[in-house]
């Protein structure tokens, strides 16, 4: 979900000239009109200039590196610069993706290679066109030039084949002409053969491909995933979203593969499909009630930095707590996922805190991240309502956490934030410092036995079960975790 944007360069005159990026873009308006030929090999041409006309820019960059996808600025060929006069101004490329003129220059055009990459899981994190369709992530299209802690903002105008269409929650100026107030968070789904639905006042499905699903069966997975959401937060946290369900530009892809991508207010499914009809609407929802999440965090708060194992790790809990509820899934097949995560936690080679592993998620630690974090997220779910005799969960914290750091708040460090309303909770403070600050090796055996949950070991696995004959309290908890949901729909 987070950028991954680390420019370096071994000349320490480089680096300079890189930082000074920075300090002379200030995040100033681009206007821009991009062209896509669909014909192999598929490309974008973009030109464009930068508002007003007649400041002083030497640097251009490219995003070369997003979501542990490498290369990207590999993909920019036949760069031409110009100045306000619209005379050629001469340049010499440092490395693939950044590029120093000889003089000032206000206007650039260049061809993006948007072919399909080798690896699958890219097809959700960065712009790709393929026959007659495609999605155009802006970040990784346009230039980077920018103050970080300012929005890039566009006129964008699209030229595409004949007959191709635009889906997009960015404002429509007129015809094929949009202002993108967030380069960074701007989707663009485009293509032929694309069908809209409305799931709900708040949002929209765009869908392309033939699925074991209707239109209208994904329309309603998504609204009711939508609707207990806006529940559980309070608000919806967008006037309008997207939901973009597509299948993999590559070939002879698993059916058991998905990637998907939260940006802004557009959410990219990228997946297979299942064989059957109950298989493919059954992995659907686990895959919306993950992404949808993210609609609110991280994107409905005005949190910066790496956070990763929060907002990835409660979003993997809040999704399979989420599944219970609905009866979309057992309560042995949650206990299930818990002890999986466990196990695969517990055979990790070297430890290191989830505040650190966040900051190399891409670079072999997004595996620590999702497992640990919803085994914290567990962990903190036991403890609120072991400690508030079921009255308080961690529900309870994600509501907390979006109404106060809203994007009408003051931006704030969102590893600081978090844990500053975890550990106001007294219950929570040994699993922040052992297994969040810290790196200890995860122990539940507590916190299980007050739910009235067991841990057992078989050749080196750990299984979790409900205890034979759970006790009062136990139950309670039992209960809110959503163990007798069942009960509860038979007798509806």
């Amino acid at each position: 979900m987070s950028k991954v944007f680390q420019s370096f360069l071994t000349a320490t005159l480089a680096v300079l000239l890189i930082l000074q990026i920075f300090n002379k873009a200030s995040a100033q308006d681009i206007a821009v009109e991009v062209k896509i030929d669909a014909e192999a090999p598929v490309t974008a041409t973009v030109k464009g200039r930068f508002l007003p006309s007649g400041l002083h820019y030497k640097n251009l960059s490219f995003l070369r590196e997003y979501a542990g996808i490498e290369g990207l600025g590999e993909r920019i060929s036949g760069l031409e610069l110009g100045n306000a006069s619209d005379n050629k101004v001469p340049f010499k490329m440092l490395i693939p993706g950044e590029y120093l003129a000889e003089d000032d220059f206000d206007n650039w055009q260049y061809k993006s290679d948007l072919t399909e990459r080798k690896r699958p899981a890219s097809a959700a994190h960065v712009s790709w066109v393929d026959g007659n369709l495609g999605i155009l992530m802006l970040d990784d299209l346009l230039p980077q030039n920018s103050a970080p802690e300012k929005p890039r903002t566009a006129k964008l105008t699209l030229n595409l084949p004949p007959d191709w269409k635009i889906w997009t929650i960015e404002k429509n100026l007129g015809q094929n002409v949009f202002q993108i107030a967030d380069i960074e968070k701007s989707v663009f789904v485009i293509g032929k053969d694309l069908r809209e639905v409305q799931a709900g006042p708040n949002l929209e499905l765009v869908l392309a491909g033939q699925w074991q699903f209707s239109d209208t069966e994904a329309a309603n997975v998504a609204n009711e995933i939508f609707s207990n959401y806006v529940k559980l937060f309070g608000s919806a946290p967008v006037r309008q979203a997207q939901i973009a369900i597509m299948k993999f530009p590559q070939k002879a892809v698993q059916p058991e593969m998905w990637e998907a991508d939260t940006r802004g207010q557009s959410v990219t499914l990228i997946s297979s499909d299942m064989p059957f009809k109950t298989q493919s609407l059954q992995r659907l929802h686990e895959q919306l009630r993950h992404e949808i999440f993210h609609l609110w965090l991280p994107n409905g708060v005005n949190l910066s930095g790496n956070y990763d194992w929060f907002y990835e790790g409660f979003a993997l809990y809040a999704a399979l707590k989420g599944g219970v509820a609905v009866n979309r899934i057992r309560f042995e097949d949650f206990l299930d996922t818990l002890s999986r995560a466990y196990n695969i936690d517990n055979i990790s080679g070297s430890k290191t805190s989830l505040i650190d592993a966040s900051k190399s998620r891409w670079n072999g630690a997004n595996t620590q991240i999702y497992a640990r974090g919803m085994l914290v997220a567990f962990l903190c779910d036991l403890s609120l309502l072991e400690r508030s005799k079921g009255k308080t969960d961690v529900s309870d914290v994600l509501r907390r956490i979006y109404a106060e750091h809203g994007f009408e708040k003051p931006r704030e460090d969102g590893n600081t934030a978090i844990l500053k309303i975890l550990l106001s909770y007294p219950e929570l403070v040994d699993i922040v410092q052992k297994n969040i600050q810290g790196s200890k090796k995860i122990d539940w055996q507590e916190h299980l036995s007050a739910a009235g949950i067991e841990s057992k070991e078989e050749n080196y696995t750990t299984f979790l079960s409900v205890t034979a004959k759970p006790n009062g309290r136990q139950k309670e908890i039992l209960n809110k975790l959503g163990y007798n949901n069942w009960r509860k729909l038979t007798q509806n």
